[in-house]
C-alpha cells in the first residue's frame, strides 16, 4: 500500500520547473463563470476573479463564505475544482511534449502549498474535495501515470511526495465529513462518488471499508434523491446534469474495476436518463426551475459554456445501450472518450440516430414528481420541423428541509418554440453574494406564477434556505390539460388554482388561474420573456416575435392592466443582462378567474 505519514502529508515541497510559467509568450485563458484564468500561468488559489478579494488562509470551517466579506466562494471552487487540469493532460497524452507534464506537475505542487490540510476556503465544502479526488483520477488515467513512474523518476517523486499525500488527505476528508441532514443533498452524493471513485483508482487508507461505505451510500441516495420517474428531487433542472454524472462515473469506474452497482440502481439511473432526455427540447435547452451554477463534474475542454446535457446523452445511450438517446445533433466528445474510451466511440458510432423531431411529439407527464411537459413536433430534421414546447412546474419547493437550491415557483411555466426560449425562468445568477438580486431570482414574481399580496409563495430564511414549504396538489389531468394548485399563500387566505390546457390542431395553450380569496388581496401575474423576444403589446394581445421571424401571440385577459416592464435573466451563473416581462397587478376578492391564451403562430 502506498501511503504517507500523517505528518509529512501537508509540508511544502519545492516547486518544480515550468517553461510554460516562466514563458512570457504562452498564454491559455480558461472559462471560469463570467472571468477566465490563464492556466499557462501561476495561479492564485485563494483569489475570487468576480471581486478581486482574497480569502484567508484560516482555519477552513471558520471563513464566512455566506457574505461577500472576501468575495464569492463559488469563484474560488471553481478555480479549484481543477478542471483545465484535465486539458494540460489531455494536451500532453495527444502531443508527447514534457512541457504540458511539468505545468501540471508545477500546478498541483502549488496547489499543495497553499492549501495545507484544513487552512484556507478549499477545505470548507467536502463537494470541493470529492469534485477534485474526482478530476484527478481522469487525469492519472489520461496521464497514464502508473506506467509513466516507472520509467520517469522526476514524476515518480513527483507522485510520491506531492499527489498521494493529497488523494489520501482528499480521502480522509471525505470519509469524516459527510454532508448530514438538511444538507444530504448533492453534496452528499459527490460525497459517495469522490470516495468511491477514489477507492477504485488508488490504495487509499481503509480502501475496501470505504469502498463497501461509499458504495452503499450511492445505492441508497440514487433512490432517496430521484423519484421513480427519473426526476431529481431538488426541483433544480441544471442541476440534474450535474447528479447525473456524479451516478454515471461512479456506475463506470465501479464496472471497470469490478465493483458493478446493483439493477435497482441502474433502473434508476435509466428513468433519470429518460427524464433528462425528454425535459430538454429539439436544442437541448433545459427549463431553468430552481438553481443553476454552470457546475461541471468532469469538463476537459477549455471552450466557452459546455452542453453537458447534450454530452450525457451520449453517455446515456453508450452505458445503457439505448439508441433512443442518440440525437442526431449529439456528437462524441471529450468527456465521452474520457469514461469508455475507444470501444464507447465505436459503440456510438455504430448507433442508429434519431432524427431531430421524429418519437418526439407527444405530451409527457410526471405526476408523481409534478412535472408536466407538453410537446408538439411536426416534421423531422430533414425537411424542417416545428416544435412548440411547455414546462409545467406543480412540483415541491425543493429537497429536504431547507430546499436550498428550490426557488418559490410553483405553478410557473416556460415556454419554447423551435429550440428558443421565449417565456423563461430568470434563472439564478448568485447564491451568496447580491443579497437584492439573489433575493429577486428566487421570488415568487420572477417566475410564471401568480404572486399574492407581494410575498413569496414560502418563506426565504437565507440564500440557500427555505420555510413553511408550499405542497402542490394535482387535481385533473387529461391527455391534453392538468390543472394543480398550491397552498403556499394558505396564511394569506387565497388558494391559487391554474389550468393548462393545450389544444394541438391549433398549437394554442390556454392558461385558466383561478383565486379562491378568503380575503381582500392584491394579485401580480408576470410574463417573463426572453431577452432576444420583442414583445408589442396593443392593449390585451402581446405579440412575441422572435428569431426574425417566428410568432407566439397572447390574448392576455382583458380584466388586467397590463404593462411591459424591465426586469433581470441569468443563463449562466454569474452572468445576467436586462430583459422584459408582461406585468399585471389588481384586486381581488372572492373568487375570480383570470384567462390567458398563447397561441404558437
Amino acid at each position: 500500500m502506498n501511503t504517507c505519514k500523517k505528518k509529512n502529508m501537508s509540508a511544502s515541497v519545492n516547486l518544480p520547473r515550468s517553461s510554460m510559467i516562466d514563458d512570457v509568450s504562452e498564454h491559455l485563458d480558461y472559462p471560469i463563470f463570467e472571468k477566465s484564468i490563464d492556466v499557462f500561468k501561476k495561479i492564485d488559489w485563494h483569489l475570487d476573479l468576480s471581486t478581486g478579494r482574497t480569502f484567508p488562509k484560516s482555519f477552513a470551517h471558520k471563513i464566512d463564505i455566506r457574505s461577500d466579506k472576501y468575495g464569492s466562494a463559488k469563484h474560488v471552487w471553481e478555480v479549484n475544482r481543477m478542471q483545465f487540469m484535465l486539458h494540460i493532460a489531455w494536451h500532453y497524452k495527444n502531443s508527447g511534449d514534457k512541457n504540458y507534464l511539468d505545468l501540471f506537475c508545477y500546478h498541483l505542487t502549488s496547489w499543495k502549498n497553499e492549501n495545507p490540510y484544513m487552512v484556507g476556503v478549499n477545505w470548507y465544502s467536502n463537494i470541493e474535495v470529492n469534485l477534485r479526488l474526482i478530476c484527478w483520477y481522469f487525469c492519472w488515467q489520461v496521464l497514464g501515470v502508473d506506467s509513466l513512474r516507472k520509467v520517469d523518476f522526476e514524476l515518480d517523486k513527483f507522485v510520491s511526495d506531492v499527489w498521494l499525500p493529497l488523494i489520501y488527505e482528499h480521502a480522509e476528508y471525505s470519509y469524516n465529513h459527510p454532508s448530514l441532514c438538511s444538507s444530504a443533498n448533492n453534496h452528499l452524493i459527490s460525497e459517495y462518488a469522490g470516495l468511491f471513485v477514489a477507492a477504485c483508482g488508488w490504495n487509499i487508507p481503509h480502501r475496501h471499508a470505504r469502498l463497501k461505505y461509499a458504495r452503499a451510500g450511492l445505492e441508497r441516495e440514487i433512490l432517496l434523491q430521484n423519484t421513480a420517474e427519473g426526476v431529481n428531487r431538488e426541483e433544480a433542472a441544471e442541476y440534474i446534469q450535474f447528479i447525473d454524472d456524479f451516478f454515471l462515473i461512479a456506475a463506470v469506474v465501479g464496472k471497470n474495476s469490478g465493483v458493478p452497482f446493483s439493477e435497482s440502481y441502474n433502473e434508476r439511473l435509466h428513468a433519470m436518463a429518460n427524464y433528462m432526455n425528454v425535459m430538454l427540447d429539439s436544442k437541448c435547452n433545459y427549463p431553468m426551475y430552481g438553481d443553476g451554477d454552470d457546475g461541471f463534474v468532469l469538463r476537459p475542454d477549455a471552450g466557452g459554456h459546455f452542453n453537458n446535457f447534450k454530452s450525457l446523452l451520449a453517455s446515456f445511450a453508450v452505458y445503457f445501450n439505448d439508441a433512443s438517446l442518440k440525437r442526431t445533433d449529439v456528437l462524441w466528445d471529450e468527456k465521452n472518450e474520457l469514461l469508455f474510451g475507444a470501444i464507447g466511440r465505436e459503440k456510438f458510432v455504430s448507433m442508429p440516430a434519431v432524427a431531430v423531431g421524429f418519437s418526439m411529439d407527444g405530451n409527457r407527464f410526471y405526476p408523481e414528481s409534478g412535472h408536466y411537459i407538453f410537446k408538439r413536433v411536426k416534421g423531422v430534421a430533414v425537411s424542417g420541423f416545428r416544435e412548440t414546447y411547455l414546462h409545467f412546474d406543480a412540483a415541491p419547493l425543493g429537497y429536504l428541509s431547507i430546499a436550498a437550491h428550490g426557488h418559490a415557483d410553483a405553478l410557473s411555466f416556460i415556454l419554447h418554440v423551435d429550440g428558443c426560449p421565449i417565456v423563461v425562468d430568470p434563472g439564478t445568477f448568485t447564491y451568496h453574494t447580491h443579497k437584492d438580486l439573489r433575493n429577486y431570482f428566487v421570488s415568487t414574481l420572477a417566475h410564471n406564477t401568480v404572486c399574492v399580496n407581494g410575498k413569496n409563495q414560502a418563506n426565504q430564511a437565507g440564500p440557500t434556505m427555505w420555510l413553511s414549504h408550499y405542497h402542490c396538489k394535482t387535481l385533473n389531468q387529461g391527455e391534453n390539460f392538468v390543472e394543480a394548485t398550491h397552498d403556499g399563500y394558505r396564511k394569506e387566505g387565497v388558494q391559487h388554482v391554474r389550468k393548462i390546457e393545450f389544444d394541438r390542431d391549433v398549437n394554442e395553450f390556454i392558461i385558466t388561474d383561478t383565486l379562491h380569496c378568503k380575503v381582500p388581496a392584491s394579485v401580480e401575474i408576470p410574463f417573463h420573456l426572453h431577452p432576444s423576444v420583442n414583445a408589442k403589446l396593443q392593449g390585451s394581445t402581446a405579440v412575441l416575435e422572435f428569431a426574425g421571424k417566428a410568432k407566439v401571440q397572447m390574448s392576455l385577459d382583458s380584466k388586467l392592466p397590463y404593462e411591459i416592464r424591465e426586469g433581470w435573466y441569468s443563463e449562466h451563473f454569474g452572468e445576467k443582462v436586462q430583459t422584459t416581462f408582461l406585468y399585471a397587478k389588481t384586486n381581488c376578492k372572492g373568487d375570480m378567474v383570470f384567462v390567458t391564451r398563447l397561441q404558437v403562430l
